[in-house]
């Protein structure tokens, strides 16, 4: 029974894009972390890498290769 509720959960979950997940979710814990910079790949051509630039503020860098 807990097994259906976590299926059901998991496909009735939005998906983030690539975008969003690199500015919410990988910046959050960047700055939780307090670190200077992350990079993210996920693996199939998408890399994001976020820095904290000398003001303070951050820099995010998004890149994707796409095979046509």
């Amino acid at each position: 029974m807990t097994e259906d509720v976590v299926k059901e959960e998991q496909t009735n979950s939005k998906k983030v894009s690539w975008e969003a997940f690199v500015k919410q979710d990988a910046l959050n814990f960047m700055m939780a972390h307090n670190l200077q910079a992350i990079t993210v790949d996920d693996g199939a051509g998408k890399k994001g890498v976020i820095k904290r630039t000398s003001k303070g503020d951050f820099s995010v860098q998004i890149t994707s290769n796409e095979i046509l």
